[in-house]
């Protein structure tokens, strides 16, 4: 070590870790018998703690380096060959968070999209529940016939229990379909009662977990064999669309959600 670089570093008053005696180690170490094993391995035991001493050290001084004045940090970088090397300080990142699933995404209701995104895919007039806030997540899935299906999805949230069938707080769906010949079957054990809302048919399921089951503008029957259904209202629009309201709710909030609808 040079003389200026020695009285830059004392003028530091940096209170200096203890300095391993390296030279003193790596005599004794030579000095032993070489054991009977493969040379390269022994080579790599042998040179273990000088390695990991001198890694000690030069950390040590980067960090000393980081203090210093810029006369001992061009000093002391250039003693340790690493003249080239620049030193930044930055913050730490953020560590990268896991990916939530989409509020639905376990409901088969067809691929996330914007409200706007569903106003243009959809073949008929839709909009959200007024009785309802925002809905937290919207889907469109495009089943035949052409039209599609769109989905509203509600966080759990006070006045909307979350369901044990979905993990919504609710969900409200629009497609072109009918249930009057399959709705029967689909209850199951479910209580089914039927009545009009304002002119419409309408049908509301509780109780026991059910399936739902419609049939379509061809006549195709399809139904929802991933899961079974909470409480729902079924609602025949005269303009052809079937509405769903389902969740943890009774038949009189169904039927204000589904009125809020039109």
């Amino acid at each position: 070590m040079n003389e200026r670089l020695a009285a830059e570093l004392a003028a530091l008053e940096v209170a200096w870790p203890p300095t391993p005696d390296i030279a003193g180690v790596v005599l004794a170490r030579v000095d032993e018998p070489a054991p009977a094993r493969p040379p390269r391995r022994v080579r790599r035991r042998r040179l273990a703690p000088v390695l990991a001493w001198t890694a000690a050290a030069l950390v040590a001084a980067l960090g000393i380096t980081m203090a210093a004045s810029p006369s001992a940090r061009s000093a002391i970088l250039e003693w340790l060959g690493l003249k080239s090397v620049k030193i930044e300080r930055k913050a730490p990142t953020a560590t990268p968070q896991p990916r939530r699933s989409q509020l639905g995404e376990e409901l088969a209701l067809g691929r996330a999209v914007s409200l706007a995104e569903a106003r243009r895919l959809a073949r008929f007039r839709i909009r959200p529940a007024g009785a309802l806030p925002a809905p937290d997540a919207v889907w469109y899935d495009a089943p035949p016939p052409a039209g599609g299906r769109v989905s509203f999805v509600y966080r759990p949230q006070p006045g909307l229990t979350r369901s044990p069938q979905t993990g919504t707080g609710l969900l409200v769906s629009e497609w072109r379909a009918t249930v009057t010949p399959v709705v029967e079957k689909a209850a199951g054990a479910a209580k089914l009662e039927r009545f009009e809302i304002d002119g419409d048919h309408a049908f509301f399921i509780s109780g026991k977990p059910h399936g739902v089951a419609w049939t379509d503008d061809n006549g195709d029957v399809s139904y929802e064999n991933q899961r079974l259904a909470g409480n729902t209202l079924l609602v025949e629009r005269g303009d052809g669309l079937l509405l769903r309201v389902e969740g943890d709710i009774g038949r009189a909030d169904a039927v204000r959600i589904a009125r809020s609808v039109r």
